[in-house]
């Protein structure tokens, strides 16, 4: 899902959470945006590819510019 799908979903009411969890594939971190139905939808920025953060910084950033005020972190130890 790319930045504007992504704006336009959040202030329709169809996203419930952020999501922030490392990359299986890249060193870093990726966002995904959970639905009312728990699909979790992959966030793609504008490149329309996995968009994979450096930093957890950068991915939280990413969130709250799209306008999440909570963002849950998933990381496995």
């Amino acid at each position: 899902m790319d930045h504007d799908q992504a704006l336009s979903a959040l202030h329709a009411g169809n996203f419930v959470e952020a999501v922030v969890k490392p990359a299986e594939d890249a060193n870093g971190w990726i966002l995904l945006f959970v639905n009312r139905s728990g699909a979790q939808i992959l966030y793609s920025g504008h490149t329309g590819t996995e968009k994979v953060y450096h930093t957890l910084d950068h991915a939280t950033e990413a969130a709250r510019g799209i306008g999440f005020q909570t963002i849950r972190v998933e990381e496995e130890f």
